[in-house]
């Protein structure tokens, strides 16, 4: 199993999307934001949380510009 890497650019910059699904594997929400240091993981998935109000299980979280991909329950 690999480790999850959010890595940055040149200029420190890195983009992350978050997509909610629920238990049928539809999307609930979508979010995309760009950030100038990097966020924890810790972090994004409290955010993601907020979606199990309206029946999201898990979250996939894809980074640029590393192209790591990982999908995580909530």
């Amino acid at each position: 199993m690999s480790r999850f890497k959010i890595t940055t650019t040149v200029r420190g910059k890195c983009d992350i999307t978050l997509t909610m699904f629920n238990e049928h594997n539809s999307i609930v929400g979508q979010k995309h934001s760009t950030y100038d240091a990097k966020p924890t993981v810790k972090e994004l998935l409290h955010y993601a949380k907020s979606y199990k109000k309206y029946g999201a299980k898990t979250v996939r979280m894809t980074t640029t510009p590393s192209c790591s991909a990982k999908t995580y329950k909530l």
